[in-house]
C-alpha cells in the first residue's frame, strides 16, 4: 500500500512524500521496528530518497515515525 501511495505521488508530480509509519508490535526498543525497513525500501524503490526522519511515540506509547522523502532526480 505504501509503495502504491509513493508511486501515485510521483505520477502526480509531487517532489515531497511524507508518510507516517506506526507499529503496535511489542519489540526491543534497541532493535529494529518490524516492517519499517521494508517500508522505507519500498518507497525508495518507487523513486524516492529518504531525506529526513523524525520519530516519537503515539498516545498509546507505540513508536511512530515521520519520514520525509524527496523525489530522486
Amino acid at each position: 500500500m505504501l509503495r502504491i501511495d509513493a508511486e501515485r505521488a510521483l505520477q502526480q508530480g509531487r517532489w515531497i512524500f511524507t508518510p507516517t509509519l506506526t507499529t503496535t508490535a511489542n519489540h526491543d526498543t534497541s532493535g529494529p521496528v518490524p516492517g519499517w525497513a521494508e517500508a522505507i525500501e519500498a518507497v525508495e524503490d518507487a523513486g524516492w530518497q529518504l531525506y529526513h526522519w523524525s520519530a516519537s511515540l503515539d498516545i498509546h506509547g507505540n513508536p511512530q515515525a515521520y519520514p520525509l522523502f524527496r523525489r530522486r532526480v
